[in-house]
């Protein structure tokens, strides 16, 4: 049996202006891996990003693929799979020019490719049973907070923590939520909401730092057993 869940989150700016924000499909597959499929665009409409990840049993990165098209220009494609401790990377330019490396993949280390979904996904290997600061360690394709560049990128240490859970009335209904606070990289401060047997980003604050009072939020959720 595959388990289909679909929605959408929309985001509401500071000055209390909402927009759709993102698509995203999550698939429980038969063998118990996980595929995330995300077609993002920014409030502005000018940039636009399709994601495919895929994770293993226990949550680590197996590969994924991200493309990204930034105010009216494709700014390539970047191909990542995890094989052991190691990351290779491939990148593929605007002009078809490709670039290919590798990496150390540490065993916690998460792929970063800039979907707003998977920043639920960033705290899946944190101990719940504390609410101690634990860290979080990120290869991004991007060290912009948007991630509008697109490229081997850089690996990035931050910190979260568990802080509890609570049921969360959204747009999309009524969940039972466990809530995390991160302080990110990029200096800001996000608390953090996942729910459900996929750990689906149900909600995202930003309670400080640039663009301080954002809000992401489930805006439709639907769940389909098949097989």
């Amino acid at each position: 049996m595959t388990k289909i869940i679909s929605g959408r989150i929309r985001i509401t700016e500071p000055d209390g202006k909402i927009s759709p924000y993102e698509r995203f499909i999550v698939t429980i597959n038969p063998d118990g891996t996980r595929t995330l499929r995300t077609v993002t665009r920014s409030p502005k409409g000018d940039l636009l990003r399709d994601v495919n990840q895929l994770l293993d049993q226990g949550w680590r990165d197996v590969e994924a693929l991200g493309r990204v098209f930034f105010k009216g220009a494709a700014l390539g494609t970047v191909l990542r799979r995890v094989v052991g401790d190691t990351l290779y990377s491939t990148v593929w330019s605007r002009d078809g020019a490709k670039d290919e490396a590798s990496f150390d993949a540490p065993a916690e280390m998460i792929l970063g490719f800039h979907a707003i979904l998977t920043d639920a996904w960033k705290m899946n290997r944190l101990d719940t049973s504390h609410k101690a600061y634990q860290q979080i360690m990120v290869h991004t394709v991007s060290d912009t907070w948007n991630g509008s560049s697109l490229g081997h990128g850089k690996r990035l240490v931050s910190k979260a923590r568990f802080d509890c859970a609570e049921s969360l009335v959204l747009p999309a209904g009524t969940f039972d939520c466990e809530k995390f606070v991160w302080q990110t990289s990029f200096g800001k401060e996000l608390h953090v909401w996942r729910t459900g047997e996929a750990n689906v980003l149900a909600k995202m604050l930003v309670a400080s730092g640039d663009k301080e009072g954002s809000i992401y939020e489930l805006s439709h959720y639907e769940e389909e057993l098949v097989g």
